[in-house]
């Protein structure tokens, strides 16, 4: 399983909010939580003499500031019984967090992210958007609220898996697997089949019998649950039901975990978009701005 947590900062609130999630997986596992911060370079159009000594000085001022935040905020960490350790590198602050990421295995990232594009420092769209495009390893996204105070450890209790039928979606069963066991969650496979609106919209012509080709579908989509279920169950020690949903997939596991509390949910994505059923920017991408759970995203198909 994973070994250590990685968590990146940038001094906010909001990048802090993922860090409640990591001390409860970093507890269960037994891994260590690093902190890390990025400190990008920088810049200034002029190049005068007063404008380069000033940069400098106002580099060494940042560096100094950054650093010690993230040694305070292991500290902080190493008294709640963890080992932790921070790690302060200068650069493009993507680029520099996945390489980290590379340098140890069973490795998860921990980030918070906006449930939106476009606003702070470390929000979907950003730099969180191209980690999740690049990382290979397992990446837990919190989405984080705006101005929020740091919530103390959430009392997780159920493992959320969306399942599509493919191999894709299934890469993230192990982890979810061994996550829920260590954390003593129940695990809950879901999965999503067309309303009858969906199908009656999707025709090119009238199919007389599409009521009775729903109820083949939701016959064949239960037999797959179930026989997920089997082989899950195969793991001593966990509860494990399963869930037949209907409606657009996005939609349908956002409403079935926002009707739950303390869920973590655990799904496989591609780290592009465009490819494959459950990738970014349709499905996970929708679990992650909407349903207010954390996401453990895996990242399959490579």
């Amino acid at each position: 399983m994973y070994s250590r947590i990685l968590v990146p900062l940038d001094g906010s609130s909001e990048s802090e909010q993922v860090l409640p999630y990591a001390r409860q997986i970093g507890r269960a596992l037994g891994a260590r939580l690093d902190v890390i911060r990025v400190m990008e370079p920088l810049r200034f159009d002029l190049a005068e003499p007063e404008a380069l000594q000033y940069l400098a000085e106002a580099t060494e001022g940042q560096r100094a500031q950054a650093s010690e935040y993230l040694e305070r905020m292991a500290a902080t960490l190493r008294e709640s019984g963890l080992e932790s350790r921070a790690v302060f590198l200068e650069g493009s602050a993507a680029f520099e967090i996945i390489a980290e990421t590379e340098k140890e295995p069973d490795t998860l990232l921990a980030m918070s992210t906006h449930g939106r594009a476009g606003a702070g420092r470390w929000f979907l769209g950003s730099v969180t958007d191209k980690v999740l495009h690049s990382v290979s390893t397992p990446l837990l996204v919190v989405r984080a609220r705006d101005g929020g105070e740091t919530a103390a450890d959430p009392k997780l209790t159920s493992m959320i898996v969306p399942l599509d039928g493919s191999p894709l979606a299934e890469e993230a069963l192990p982890h979810a697997v061994a996550l829920a066991k260590a954390m003593l969650l129940n695990v809950i496979l879901v999965k999503v089949t067309p309303s009858s609106a969906d199908y009656v919209q999707g025709m090119e012509y009238p199919f007389p019998h599409y009521d009775d080709l729903l109820k083949g579908v939701d016959v064949e989509a239960a037999e797959y649950l179930k026989d997920a279920g089997e082989r899950v169950r195969r793991e001593p020690g966990l509860m494990v039901e399963e869930q037949l949903l209907h409606g657009n997939p996005g939609e349908a596991i956002v409403e079935f975990a926002q009707g739950l509390s303390e869920n973590l949910v655990a799904m496989s994505t591609h780290g592009r978009s465009g490819v494959g059923r459950w990738v970014l920017g349709s499905v996970a991408d929708r679990v992650i701005r909407q349903a207010g759970d954390p996401v453990l995203v895996i990242r399959g198909g490579r």
